[in-house]
């Protein structure tokens, strides 16, 4: 019995949640496109003990003629069958659909599949600048058709890699932050999906924006976006406004995701970031951790003596990595902590991109008026404090000074310019604290007037030397 396509593609989408599993099966193996002929009968056998559940026989044998290997293969749903190894190959478009009904089983673009597609479009650039463009040549007409192809196909990828990467991305983000680290099989959780998100980020998102960006220089070939931008250069300069038009646009297009990916990036690098924090940390204790069990080997014998480390042997003399040892102080590791390095440059980046994108909009950035006055004011007052560690660095401290304020009144009076009595006293808390500094307040009230202001204070006089005992 021949049974159309259309009808076993709906039997498929009706059972779609078992047969996802060809294409879990496909990247467990590595985008290896032969399945077992038997996880396919497997699948089938499960859609038609559903259906035998309710009651429906009828629809099982409709599915057993519908979904035979035979059938699909003379429909052209599969490539080929190979009886000696069991094995069958699905029509890409198949697999692809498959993926499609399950967006976290769908990938991102590999840094291969970029440069498949950048290839493409560099192949039509170079036909373009060949031959001209007339859109009543055949040849023209096939390349253009050709060239419109390749762009949907990248167009129509970098949306499915987008929303798989975005789905990955935050189901591995909801296992980091919801693991509790303080168990052992949390702690494997979570260090399996932040390596699982530093793969992602370093196989899918760093490949992605280095394809989007036309400022990318590459060996060979010109970046995509650019291609496509010359040939409606090319389309304009031969007067076929509506094909340069039509190009920009999907220029354009393709150039938008950029954005998204670079949304990702920066979601994602608080985690890289983590990723890379706890590998070194796990390196550090196995480093540690042989050199103790060196250590341990050196000093035991088959006798069983010698079986403790002394507390002053170098294998244990690494402070910040074991803690536990009498009389040591170690410090704490930082594990599974909050690193606020990384969040403060997280936040810096995306401030960063909001006033790029507030300048851009608006010309200019308005800054808070009060936060700017406060920021020349701390200017002011420290340049003032420089001004006046410079001027008393010049000044020594008289021999016969009886009151240390009067003296530094007159000589910062005499040399700095808008002199104020908060001067004199900045200048008190610098001399003070010189490791030569020999006056003791005397127990009297002076004053000194200066402006509309007048300071109160007890005089600073030189000590006294001790009386030295004389002897006969």
């Amino acid at each position: 019995m021949n049974i159309k396509s259309p009808f076993i593609l709906k039997q498929i989408i009706e059972h779609r949640q078992l047969f996802t599993e060809l294409v879990s099966y496909i990247e467990e193996h590595d985008g290896d496109v032969e399945i077992p002929s038997r996880l396919y009968r497997y699948i089938v056998r499960q859609a038609i003990n559903a259906e035998a559940a309710q009651g429906d026989h009828r629809e099982c044998e409709r599915i057993r003629y519908t979904l035979a290997e035979e059938n699909l293969l003379r429909e052209r749903l599969i490539i080929r069958i190979d009886p000696a190894r069991s094995t069958l190959v699905f029509a890409p478009f198949v697999v692809d659909m498959l993926r499609h009904f399950d967006v976290g089983r769908m990938r991102g673009l590999s840094q291969a599949e970029l440069e498949d597609l950048r290839d493409g479009l560099n192949q039509s650039l170079a036909v373009f600048q060949e031959q001209p463009i007339d859109l009543g040549d055949d040849n023209f007409t096939d390349e253009l058709r050709l060239l419109r192809r390749r762009i949907q196909d990248t167009l129509g990828k970098m949306q499915e890699s987008v929303a798989a990467l975005e789905a990955q991305g935050d189901h591995l983000a909801d296992l980091v932050e919801q693991q509790d680290v303080g168990s052992l099989e949390g702690s494997a959780e979570t260090r399996r999906a932040l390596e699982h998100i530093n793969r992602i980020y370093q196989r899918y998102i760093l490949p992605a924006l280095e394809f989007l960006d036309p400022k990318t220089r590459f060996k060979q070939g010109i970046p995509a976006i650019t291609a496509i931008r010359r040939i409606a250069k090319l389309a304009a300069e031969s007067d076929h406004p509506a094909l340069n038009e039509e190009l920009q646009f999907s220029a354009n297009a393709i150039q938008s995701y950029v954005k998204d990916i670079d949304a990702l990036r920066l979601s994602l690098e608080r985690y890289v970031r983590q990723d890379r924090q706890q590998r070194q940390q796990y390196d550090a204790i196995e480093r540690a951790f042989n050199a103790i069990r060196l250590a341990t080997e050196e000093c035991h014998d088959d006798s069983f003596r010698n079986l403790y480390i002394p507390v002053r042997h170098p294998a244990i003399q690494s402070p910040g990595t074991f803690a536990g040892i009498k009389r040591m102080r170690f410090n704490r590791l930082e594990w599974h902590d909050i690193d606020h390095r990384a969040d403060i440059e997280e936040f810096t980046d995306r401030r960063i991109e909001e006033l790029r994108a507030q300048l851009d909009h608006a010309g200019t950035v308005t800054v808070d008026p009060t936060r700017a006055g406060l920021s020349e004011a701390e200017l002011r007052e420290q340049l003032r404090q420089h001004e006046i560690q410079a001027l008393l660095e010049a000044w020594t401290i008289p021999g016969d000074c009886q009151d240390l304020h009067a003296s530094l009144h007159d000589y910062l009076s005499s040399h700095l310019v808008g002199y104020a009595l908060n001067d004199l006293l900045e200048a008190l808390d610098w001399v003070i604290a010189l490791p030569d500094f020999q006056f003791h307040a005397h127990f009297l009230h002076h004053e000194i007037a200066h402006g509309e202001l007048a300071l109160s204070y007890h005089p600073l006089i030189p000590r006294e030397a001790p009386a030295k005992e004389i002897t006969p």
